[in-house]
């Protein structure tokens, strides 16, 4: 028998064992899961829904970065990992941390009602900045007004009073803390409370609060002004053949539920410093990160992916996406940021968590035509309207289905399934309704807009 003397060294040999196969099944684990994960985004990247960089973090180390694509597709630049993108949505994540902090330093209350810092907003008194939070409000969303969206393009500077004329006036979609609905207006107003507390601006506040003390360099607010040489160009379509560019939206407009950009080594940066409470308290993060209703807390989405409980954010404005994932019992985050309007990203995302769990996942195919009859064809034919402004003529011309919007040159449909259509080269799908077993109505999607049309006879 070896004297006792002798155990603790024979511990630390069994201690550094254990550690070398732990790091050796990580290194293995790093090893696998790269390949799987350069096959989805190659795979997104082919149907020219993926341009952009990828960052993804396990066990707290960067296991995948790379960027597929143009930063600039008219002189060929490539992107890289310092490419700066806007971030859309995934600014109220932002903002709700900051709303966090500032609360942690007694500087507001979430349960204060907003006619604290807003007298004269309607029912005011009511609206609490936990419900704003929460998206359950009842606030009125802002882009379902037109006037709203047809000055997104705008570059006139909107002042507080003028954006929240879009609507403040608008009855609320119903008493505040009783349902959740999705609202950009709800988080454009924490914004305006953030700028009453801190007395500065909301670009100023969020880079004194959190992009100052994580050193998030090439991060801001208001992508259009940006002079930088990362600076990616937004657009709404991007292939080999095509590319439509964008104009950045009016950030005076986005403000705090739209208006941040960023890049993913500086958002790696915030999933850091919130995962080691650098921002805000463990228990602060707790509380954002607990469905309220809708699954949603302070300004993410608690989700379920994998049987596991993870906690997200999209974004998407006209000519750029974002996905930020994080499961921090994994001690994983997956980061993806484009410069095209996707809607896949987040599919990509929930895509590259499988394969990290060697969970099963799908591998996007390009669209394949299939054949229809000829009396199949003669169905979808006819006259259809949005408004009086808008109409869609679809005829058939030599075996195919042609669509013309309005002045716009023909366009040929290509039947992707019954009552399913797309246009080669193209981010359009269309879809035709039926009423009573005869075609009633034509959705056309295309980027983020919908437009339902009417079949006139």
């Amino acid at each position: 028998m070896r004297p006792f003397t002798s155990w603790p060294r024979v511990k630390k040999q069994s201690v550094q064992l254990i550690v070398f196969f732990l790091l050796a099944t990580l290194s293995l684990q790093a090893q696998i899961s790269q390949p799987r994960i350069d096959s989805i985004l190659q795979a997104y990247s082919a149907i020219h829904q993926f341009n952009g960089s990828a960052l993804v973090i396990q066990q707290d180390k960067t296991v995948y970065e790379k960027s597929l694509g143009y930063q600039d597709a008219a002189s060929k630049r490539l992107l890289t990992q310092n490419s700066i993108f806007q971030i859309g949505s995934l600014t109220k994540s932002f903002t709700a941390v900051l709303i966090l902090k500032l609360a942690q330093q007694n500087k507001l209350s979430l349960s204060d009602p907003i006619s604290t810092y807003l007298p004269d907003y309607p029912r005011g008194n009511e609206i609490r900045i936990k419900h704003l939070l929460t998206n359950s409000g009842g606030i009125y969303e802002k882009f379902r007004k037109p006037t709203f969206y047809n000055q997104l393009r705008s570059t006139h500077p909107f002042s507080t009073e003028e954006m929240l004329a879009f609507f403040s006036q608008e009855p609320l979609d119903f008493d505040p803390g009783t349902q959740f609905s999705y609202s950009n207006s709800g988080f454009d107003l924490l914004g305006i409370i953030i700028e009453k507390v801190t007395g500065s601006s909301y670009a100023q506040a969020m880079h004194s609060y959190i992009f100052k003390p994580l050193n998030m360099t090439s991060s801001g607010f208001d992508f259009s002004r940006l002079s930088n040489d990362n600076k990616t160009t937004p657009y709404a379509y991007l292939s080999s053949t095509k590319q439509i560019d964008v104009k950045a939206w009016n950030a005076s407009l986005t403000f705090s539920s739209g208006g941040l950009y960023s890049s993913t080594r500086d958002l790696q940066k915030f999933y850091q410093g919130l995962t080691e409470f650098k921002l805000i308290s463990k228990e602060a993060l707790d509380q954002a990160t607990t469905p309220f209703l809708g699954g949603y807390g302070f300004g993410w989405y608690i989700d379920s992916l994998q049987g596991d409980r993870v906690i997200d954010h999209g974004g998407n404005v006209e000519g750029s996406t974002s996905y930020f994932l994080m499961m921090p019992e994994r001690q994983t985050c997956i980061i993806l940021l484009a410069n095209i309007t996707s809607t896949s990203l987040e599919k990509v995302g929930n895509s590259i968590y499988a394969a990290l769990q060697n969970k099963p996942y799908r591998i996007p195919q390009s669209k394949r035509e299939i054949q229809l009859t000829e009396q199949s064809l003669l169905n979808y034919v006819g006259r259809f309207e949005v408004s009086t402004h808008y109409q869609v003529g679809i005829t058939k011309e030599a075996g195919k289905l042609v669509m013309k919007l309005n002045d716009e040159p023909k366009m040929t449909l290509l039947a992707e399934g019954e009552d399913l259509f797309f246009i080669d080269d193209s981010d359009m799908i269309l879809e035709f309704i039926r009423k009573g077993g005869k075609i009633d109505q034509v959705r056309i999607r295309q980027g983020l807009t919908t437009k339902v049309a009417d079949k006139k006879e």
